[in-house]
């Protein structure tokens, strides 16, 4: 039977060894077990949309415990509060459940009434307030507070949209997980690499029409490689963040990736790297030392931090390499590519980074969805042990980063720069709507409002940044409508990208 909110300040038991403080909130609390929440989730048409998800966080030996099902409403006092005092109105939620088995951890995963979704890491018992002391081994966790806002043009609230079936509706769900993952060992600081090496190892691979999105692709050796090169330009895939070259580009339409192959007469590749552990000069050293060592020229389509790896491969082979004169970069089609970087890599903001694109993948599911969820699960829990340990690859996208002062000071090299950016807005006032444009108001704000795809601002893909290559010719670059709703995971979707390819690698 629920539990009932009253909006005290005191912490309620909602469950054996569950406690929930809800300052300023009455409604209800019920705690279930995983199989009858996700009955009942189910039937409401609540999870059909988080399938991607769920692969996700089994593959990454995450189990669900328990899922809280929360019903919401402000209180009046706390209402008048806010209007006649200058307060904030209710508080954040503080959850502590019980203590888990040695060697395990736990997380929360929100999901508010529009489908936003949050992780939330362990708290420590300094940060939260002394009202909920905690029972022995148990752990806390601070939700934030935010409920949908009201629909301007909708005054009766009974009939607003929520993708939880009812307004001020929030599910939490308590994940636990082993903190020695049988892939990679101990959440430590090296986690992050040995996850990747077994997970996301370094390989050149075969990109075909036939096999563009099978992760089973055949690896190539250096003489497959050289044969190509010596019958003309070779066609490079380069992937971003968190993902794979199968999942990056799989949204690519098949006539697109077949003309491709046709133009460029088979020799097209892909380069399948680690990007958490491992930097964009040291994805490059890696390909330099796998690379024939044979003239070879490159045209290369990169996506978001896969940009900066082909720049690097670009403009600095020989300061990396002293054997690497022989491989010229021809072009670079840059897709939603953090060249001035992006404050999302910044750690007072990267759990927002994970958070929008947890939603984003969760609602809009994009080609390679699920590996990219892995890469943000296993973030997460690198994020809980390590810190910022052991993930230089992230750390290369900091707006005033060393990395990106080392790039963008570098002059121009011979070869031709295009640019791909979108400026993401949601597009209708469907519950996916809804969903998006909460995700969307959020990351305005990091960016001060600036036009972004929820993970890149639109202007730093080819605005002036140091580097003599930049800014990209307006002639050169493809700025996707915020009316044709496309975000940094869905980019390689739009008709017009294809129709870009095809002009600028013709």
């Amino acid at each position: 039977m629920p539990t009932i909110l009253n909006g005290s300040t005191q912490a309620v038991t909602i469950a054996p060894g569950y406690r929930l403080q809800a300052p300023g909130w009455k409604g209800t609390a019920a705690v279930q077990m995983p199989s009858a929440a996700t009955a009942r989730a189910t039937a409401r048409g609540i999870d059909g949309g988080l399938d991607a998800l769920e692969v996700a966080l089994r593959e990454t030996h995450v189990t669900e415990s328990r899922q809280i099902d929360l019903v919401l409403q402000a209180t009046p006092a706390s209402k008048d509060a806010s209007r006649t005092r200058g307060l904030s109105g209710p508080q954040d939620l503080v959850l502590e459940v019980p203590p888990v088995d040695p060697g395990y951890g736990q997380l929360i995963l929100s999901i508010d009434d529009l489908g936003a979704m949050r992780w939330h890491l362990p708290e420590d018992d300094a940060a939260v307030s002394p009202a909920l002391s905690r029972s022995a081994g148990g752990q806390r966790f601070r939700i934030p507070a935010n409920l949908v806002p009201p629909i301007a043009d909708d005054a009766d609230t009974t009939k607003q949209r929520s993708i939880l079936g009812a307004v001020g509706r929030r599910l939490l769900k308590v994940l636990v997980y082993p903190l020695t993952d049988p892939v990679a060992g101990a959440v430590l600081e090296f986690f992050a690499q040995r996850w990747e090496a077994a997970k996301r190892p370094y390989r050149l691979r075969s990109f075909t029409p036939t096999n563009y999105r099978n992760p089973e692709a055949a690896a190539l050796a250096s003489a497959d490689i050289a044969a190509m090169a010596a019958k003309g330009p070779v066609l490079l895939y380069v992937h971003g963040t968190f993902s794979t070259s199968h999942g990056g580009f799989g949204d690519l339409p098949e006539a697109t990736v077949s003309e491709l192959h046709r133009r460029y007469e088979g020799r097209v590749i892909a380069f399948d790297h680690p990007t958490l552990s491992a930097d964009p000069t040291g994805n490059v050293r890696w390909l330099l030392s796998q690379l024939p060592k044979v003239p070879m020229k490159l045209d290369i389509i990169c996506h978001s931090r896969g940009g900066l790896v082909s720049r690097v491969l670009a403009e600095a082979p020989g300061s990396l390499n002293a054997d690497a004169a022989h491989v010229t970069v021809r072009r670079i089609v840059l897709g939603a590519v953090p060249n001035n970087g992006t404050l999302l890599s910044d750690p007072d903001h990267m759990v927002n980074m994970i958070d929008r694109l947890t939603t984003a993948l969760s609602m809009f599911p994009a080609s390679g969805a699920t590996e990219i969820l892995e890469g943000l699960i296993t973030l997460v829990k690198i994020l809980g042990h390590a810190g910022l340990k052991g993930i230089e690859g992230l750390q290369s996208m900091l707006p005033n980063g060393k990395f990106l002062q080392m790039l963008n000071a570098k002059g121009g090299q011979p070869g031709e720069y295009f640019a791909i950016a979108a400026n993401y807005e949601p597009t209708d006032r469907g519950l996916r709507a809804l969903v998006s444009g909460a995700v969307d108001a959020i990351v305005d704000q990091v960016f001060g409002n600036a036009g972004n795809d929820l993970v890149v601002p639109t202007d730093g893909v080819y605005e002036k940044n140091g580097n003599a290559r930049f800014p990209v010719p307006l002639d050169k670059l493809l700025l996707l409508d915020p009316a044709w709703g496309v975000m940094h995971t869905s980019v390689f979707k739009h008709p017009l990208v294809s129709e870009k390819l095809l002009a600028w690698l013709a």
